[in-house]
């Protein structure tokens, strides 16, 4: 049986680890801001992203999730994991009707990140996340992070 739409009939033989790994890798690109530069001055196909910041944040989603955090217009917000580990269930739901809903560690990293200059796009802080632009932001999950004494977390 052969794919449809163009797709490379390869591609219906990768496992399902590896179809994880290449959607997140194409999210990450996107979520950084990066593009495709179809060709060089040689002809050579080119992307803006260098290949070692994708693959250190690949890396990364095998140690630790990267959870995204977007502020919706109507003050929604909508989350996803990105992750690469095994028999790994996200923590945060999907969708959250405010800011104050989100889990305490969230708020905390999210109180951090949004002091960074929302017009300086993709700056990051150590152990704690970044800001992609004015309403996205990574918050990159620990392994204290949900043990907070101060309550729920």
């Amino acid at each position: 049986m052969v794919a449809t739409f163009g797709f490379r009939k390869v591609n219906m033989y990768k496992s399902p680890q590896a179809k994880k790994e290449q959607r997140l890798y194409i999210d990450i690109f996107y979520d950084l801001g990066f593009h495709a530069n179809w060709k060089d001055a040689n002809g050579q196909k080119m992307l803006s992203a260098p290949e070692e910041v994708l693959l250190s944040y690949i890396e990364m989603a095998r140690q630790q999730p990267i959870y995204k955090i977007h502020f919706q217009e109507d003050n929604t917000i909508h989350t996803a994991c990105y992750e690469l580990l095994d028999n790994f269930k996200p923590e945060l739901e999907l969708t959250y009707e405010h800011a104050d809903k989100l889990p305490k560690w969230v708020q905390d990293k999210l109180a951090v990140l949004m002091l960074l200059d929302h017009k300086a796009n993709n700056q990051e802080v150590a152990g704690v996340g970044r800001r992609i632009n004015e309403d996205i932001f990574w918050v990159f999950k620990g392994e204290l992070d949900g043990d907070d004494p101060r309550g729920e977390s």
